[in-house]
């Protein structure tokens, strides 16, 4: 692409985001024989021109006019209502039981519970520095906490969570906060 046309074009495309979207939806036939859009005149820049490849503008519909008549006259009428963004969500949870992981002391809450095979229990940390270690847990469950090892700490925020499918007692603990007593039990039921 030659310099000039894509100066030519780098300035229609700033002239059309500039201008927005209107005008009469006419388009001129360009006489280098490229495709069709809006005249303007380029804007001249102190920036030495690049050989990168811009996009083609792509031409848009312009608005379609709005029939005077059906307005009656002195009738004010309403404006259009503005699109709001939505407010991003936190996924939802489909847990039987959310354990607060040290939520204004070194405990869990609740610090027992039951659930029954094939729930799932999430654990959300309130303040750093725990994490969630299992003590006992019944044979064939592959339950084993948060990753890491006991010196791998969890900061607020972070979310455990884990499906149990194997019934029996479970018992876990926070290794930096065990001597204080920050210990939790469950049992998960057929």
């Amino acid at each position: 692409m030659n310099r000039r046309r894509l100066l030519r074009l780098s300035g229609t495309a700033l002239a059309a985001a500039v201008a927005g979207c209107g005008g009469d939806g006419a388009e001129t036939d360009q006489p280098d024989g490229g495709d069709a859009t809006p005249t303007a005149s380029p804007t001249p820049t102190d920036e030495p021109a690049t050989d990168t490849p811009t996009p083609e503008a792509t031409p848009t519909a312009s608005p379609t006019p709005t029939d005077s008549a059906a307005t009656p006259t002195g009738t004010p009428t309403a404006s259009p209502t503005p699109i709001e963004t939505p407010t991003p969500t936190a996924t939802p949870r489909q847990a039987a039981r959310v354990v607060a992981v040290a939520d204004g002391e070194l405990a869990f809450a609740p610090s027992a519970f039951e659930i029954s095979t094939g729930e799932t229990v999430v654990w959300v940390w309130h303040s750093n520095g725990h994490n969630v270690r299992p003590e006992t847990t019944p044979s064939g469950s592959d339950f084993s906490g948060t990753a890491g090892d006991d010196g791998d700490r969890y900061d607020e925020g972070h979310e455990l969570s884990f499906t149990f499918e194997t019934p029996g007692e479970y018992a876990y603990y926070c290794s930096p906060h065990r001597s204080a007593g920050m210990t939790g039990s469950f049992t998960v039921t057929e």
